[in-house]
Formats: structure tokens, C-alpha cells, sequence
């Protein structure tokens, strides 16, 4: 689907059904990158689950009508073959010719007198298609790459953003203070959407934190855990965190399968591991 930013630009940009808690200054740091003369690819790095793809889309947002020809959003996770990555990004693009021209050169073609961005997420299930992307980039010079990557594609003129995970209260903080942690933020945004009675207050704030430390501010951990207290208080959750992590589970229904569970989390992850 293929909408227009307020500056009338095309972009085919997914809309997030929540909100955006925290990432002031990751949002502004890739802003920045994105909107240099002198940077043509911006790489996000991180763990599964650590936010990158909703950092990417904020982003993203941001800078869409700088960009006169739009943005793409192509998401690589049902790939495994890097040969089709081009193809893919081809299908999206549209306006190509069934011929004798090779696929990569139409793209060229395409790409080369447009200034556009093309965010690329998940490109770790296609790492070794990066020289694909530098060859795009050095053929098409107006063209940036914003991609989300578990590894750096290690290619010339990259830059790589490290995705940490939200920011943790400190063990002696007050509730008042843990409150505005962005981790419990997002612990309790989340859990006030599955019980609208959810409060953080003196009695359960020290059981949040310990729930957000436990799950090291991972906000996918963060969501799965919030989405089982509505059934849960934080003070039951926490032991049960403590034995086993990938218990949780829940995730929506709409999210990818592998985001759903913590287990499906951490063997997305391993099956992704190159043989040693």
C-alpha cells in the first residue's frame, strides 16, 4: 500500500498500532545520519526483540518528505536466499520490463536519478547480499539505505547504530523515580492496555523494576511479560521469570511468529547463527 507524508512524498511506511516510548535521542541520532550529505547507509544493530525495525519506522517518519521521490519499506523476513533480495526490492519499486536487460541493471535505472530511501528490514536473513546494496549505492547517487540488521553488512561508508535496550531504574530508586525509567514506561503502557486498571504505585513498583531488570530492558520481553499481567501481579510474575524466561508468551496475533514468544525469540536468533 503506498500512501503520501504531509508533504505529499509516496511512502509505503507500516503504521505501528502503538506508540513509541522512549528513543528520543536514538530517534534524533539516526535523523541526523539519515539527513547527512555524506552518509548513504545507515545500519541499526541489535539483538531480536531490542526495537529495531520501531526505531527504523520513527525514524523513517521523520525524514520522509526530505526525500523527493519517498521512501520504501521492504521487509526481508520471509527471505532466506540473498538472490531475492534484488527481486524483492524490484517487485516493490514496480515499473519493471519483462527483456534482456539483467534485473539488477533496471533497478539501477530506476534508482539511479532518484532521491528516495529505501529501508531494508531484517537484512541479516539476506546478509550476504550486501555487495548488492553497495553496488546500488555507488550506481545510484542519490539514493540512502536504511537497514536493521542483527550484524553490521560491514560494507564502505556504512554506519552503524547499536540498539540498546530501554533504560533501567536503579535498584534503590523511589516509585517516583521508577516511573519515569523508560523500561517500566513501557512495562506499564503495555500492561494498562490488556488491564486498564493497572497502576504503578509503592506497593508494586520495586516488583516492575525487578521484572524489567530481570528481561535486561528488552522491550520485547518487556510487552510479553506486561501482557500476562493482566492475569499475573508483578509481584507472582517475578519468581516465575526468574526460573525460565522464555515462558513468556502472548504477543499479538498480528506480530511475526517469531515475536510472539520469548522461546520463538531466542531460536530465531540461534538459527540465524553462522556455523562456527
Amino acid at each position: 500500500m503506498v500512501t503520501a507524508s504531509s508533504a505529499g512524498c509516496p511512502h509505503n511506511l507500516p503504521t505501528p498500532l502503538t506508540s513509541l516510548v522512549g528513543r528520543e535521542r536514538e530517534v534524533a541520532a539516526v535523523v541526523e545520519l539519515l539527513l547527512s550529505e555524506d552518509v548513504r547507509l545507515v545500519t541499526l544493530t541489535g539483538p531480536g526483540g531490542v526495537g529495531k525495525t520501531r526505531l527504523a519506522i520513527a525514524a523513517a517518519e521523520v525524514v520522509a518528505s526530505e526525500f523527493a521521490e519517498g521512501l520504501w519499506f521492504i521487509s526481508l523476513a520471509p527471505l532466506s536466499d540473498p538472490k531475492l533480495v534484488l527481486p524483492t526490492i524490484a517487485q516493490r519499486l514496480g515499473k519493471l520490463e519483462a527483456g534482456e536487460e539483467p534485473l539488477e541493471a533496471q533497478v539501477r535505472a530506476i534508482l539511479r536519478a532518484k532521491h528516495l530511501l529505501l529501508v531494508l528490514d531484517n537484512f541479516e536473513q539476506v546478509i550476504e547480499a550486501a555487495p548488492v546494496m553497495s553496488d546500488l549505492l555507488t550506481t545510484c547517487p542519490r539514493l540512502t539505505i536504511l537497514t536493521t540488521s542483527r550484524a553490521v553488512l560491514h560494507l564502505s561508508g556504512e554506519h552503524a547504530v547499536a540498539v540498546r535496550p530501554l533504560a533501567l531504574p536503579k535498584a534503590d530508586d523511589s516509585a517516583e523515580t521508577i516511573a519515569k525509567a523508560e523500561a517500566v514506561r513501557l512495562f506499564v503502557q503495555r500492561a494498562r492496555a490488556m488491564d486498564s486498571g493497572f497502576d504503578l504505585n509503592e506497593a508494586n513498583a520495586a516488583a516492575v523494576a525487578a521484572i524489567c531488570h530481570r528481561v535486561d530492558g528488552l522491550p520485547l520481553a518487556l510487552e510479553l511479560a506486561a501482557a500476562r499481567s493482566r492475569h499475573l501481579p508483578p509481584a507472582a510474575l517475578l519468581p516465575r521469570l526468574a526460573r525460565s524466561l522464555p515462558l513468556l508468551t502472548g504477543g499479538p496475533r498480528d506480530a511475526p511468529a517469531r515475536l510472539r514468544t520469548m522461546r520463538d525469540a531466542i531460536a530465531w536468533s540461534h538459527d540465524l547463527l553462522s556455523p562456527a
